[in-house]
């Protein structure tokens, strides 16, 4: 880990730079009471920036404090205490009075962030802090993981909080295998920050700023090892997905919110994994909102699209060169890679089937006319050379029969259509066949049943089907579904399983038709 001694932190706590929680007064209290308790409740908001406080300060320099001047004498509620309550009522939104009634007290007994709070007059939503990443591109690693969940877990309610976070801004989070610009870890008690943790039910984690707040440390964000972290719901123990979240905005510029119900408030309250309105309107302040549109760059044609076992996206196109190039996400959701090229000559659409053990495989139409497909040698992982299974064929397409058997669906010479399926899952091809007809631009997809389908513009130009009898059995003839078609078609699944058919009709408008029971007839 960095290490370093900037207070310019957030994270749910109960302490402060000391493994000792802040002790708060023991009863309600109101202007004019003096005693040890107004002397607790002082120390608490001095705690969490309502008084001034130097130690805040420290590698902080944007942080003000609420009421600008200490009280005379701490152990007495002077109207200083009084407008330092007010502030932390109204930061917290709670009942503004000034008075450290019942509800107040139960709050400040409550776990929660050990960041100073921005308590600014007015402020009734967001705080943005003032610091943010200079780039839309952040990197992130993690240098240890807690023994109380398997790793895979700790990853995932990382990766999904950094998820949530990107979903609503330009930024996007890229995991590296070290030195990251946010760098996550689990540690205990003094950990070489100069923010101890305290032990269970204390200090639950903490996230530095973006730079330059911390220098080397900014963004990071550490995790209290002593805690008992879940991912399960109802959480046993703290539910690290919430964590997560909460501190991963401090680490990208957010102060704590008023707004009780938001991820960003400064108490913790159970299970809170989704982002409200106002933790997205904080966020969009500083980064602005996510575009509709993000380039990935390159001069491309033929993109088609596929998942990964793991469930990463992986995007293959045919560049300048017509060779196929493609790039993938390095983690589910995340990030992309620089675009590699696989060679071959490739003319027209791009197929990417996905084999029963989940290599990818890709088909295309070479330079004379064939079809070559070549596939991942392990799931992920890196690529054979191109082979081809001959023919003379357009417009390839690819689908899984039930038992995971990849079969391709063609165009000939002849303006039939043609298939070629493995004879076994991952094993080796058939042979072309012909299914007949006069088709262009055929779609395959798979009924509930598992029953593969296709459909395809006849000479007619109304939409024409075929399908298998049984799973991965023998076909049926060729079926009009009428209509004249000018583009597609298309064809989605229903929830309950049902097909749907999309094309643009004569007069350029999107027209369908569907399935009127799952694997059954049509409207």
């Amino acid at each position: 880990m960095n290490s370093g001694g900037d207070s310019s932190k957030g994270g749910f706590m109960m302490s402060e730079s000391s493994p000792i929680s802040p002790r708060i007064p023991t009863r309600t209290l109101k202007e004019g009471d003096q005693g040890p308790d107004v002397a607790l409740l002082y120390q608490y908001l001095k705690r969490f920036g309502y008084f001034p406080n130097p130690e805040i300060r420290t590698g902080n320099l944007l942080h003000h404090p609420a009421v600008a001047f200490a009280p005379d004498d701490p152990t007495r509620y002077d109207d200083r205490q009084e407008l330092a309550v007010r502030r932390f009522q109204q930061q917290q939104g709670l009942m503004v009075s000034g008075v450290l009634d019942d509800t107040t007290l139960s709050l400040i007994s409550r776990p929660r962030c050990g960041f100073p709070d921005d308590a600014v007059a007015g402020v009734d939503m967001f705080v943005a802090q003032g610091n943010r990443w200079p780039g839309e591109r952040v990197t992130y690693s993690f240098d240890n993981y807690s023994p109380d969940l398997d790793r895979a877990q700790q990853r995932a309610a990382v990766i999904e909080a950094f998820g949530k976070w990107s979903a609503v801004t330009p930024l996007t989070f890229t995991e590296v295998t070290a030195q990251g610009d946010i760098r996550v870890g689990w540690y205990s008690g003094d950990h070489g920050d100069g923010f101890a943790f305290s032990g269970p039910g204390g200090v639950l984690a903490h996230c530095f700023y973006p730079p330059p707040n911390g220098g080397a440390i900014a963004g990071d964000c550490h995790f209290d090892e002593a805690e008992t972290w879940s991912v399960n719901l109802p959480p046993i123990g703290i539910d690290l997905c919430t964590v997560a979240l909460h501190e991963l905005g401090h680490g990208l510029g957010l102060a704590h919110s008023a707004v009780q119900s938001s991820v960003m408030y400064a108490y913790y309250g159970g299970p809170l994994r989704d982002l409200t309105g106002d933790d997205v309107a904080g966020i969009q302040s500083i980064y602005g909102a996510r575009r509709s549109w993000f380039s990935l760059g390159g001069t491309v044609f033929n993109p088609a699209v596929n998942s990964n076992s793991d469930g990463r996206l992986e995007v293959f196109v045919r560049g300048l060169d017509s060779a196929l190039h493609h790039k993938w996400q390095v983690t589910p959701n995340g990030g992309w890679s620089d675009y590699a090229s696989e060679g071959g000559w490739v003319t027209g659409p791009i197929a990417v089937g996905r084999n029963a053990g989940g290599r990818l495989e890709v088909f295309v139409r070479g330079s004379d006319g064939a079809l070559y497909h070549k596939w991942q040698t392990v799931p992920g992982g890196g690529w054979r050379d191109w082979s081809s299974l001959g023919g003379w064929v357009l417009n390839p397409v690819v689908a899984t029969n039930a038992d995971g058997r990849l079969e391709v669906f063609v165009t000939g010479s002849d303006g039939a259509c043609y298939h070629n399926w493995q004879t076994v899952p991952n094993g080796g091809w058939s042979g072309w066949a012909s299914l007949g007809g006069w088709v262009a631009r055929p779609f395959a997809t798979a009924n509930a049943d598992g029953r593969l389908e296709v459909f395809a513009r006849g000479a007619d130009n109304a939409t024409q089907h075929i399908w298998q009898m049984t799973p991965g059995g023998s076909w049926s003839g060729w079926s009009s579904l009428g209509s004249t078609q000018l583009e597609g078609p298309v064809v989605g699944r229903n929830q309950d399983g049902r097909l749907e058919v999309f094309t643009k009709g004569e007069d350029g408008a999107l027209w369908h038709t569907w399935q009127t029971a799952p694997s059954n007839g049509w409207a």
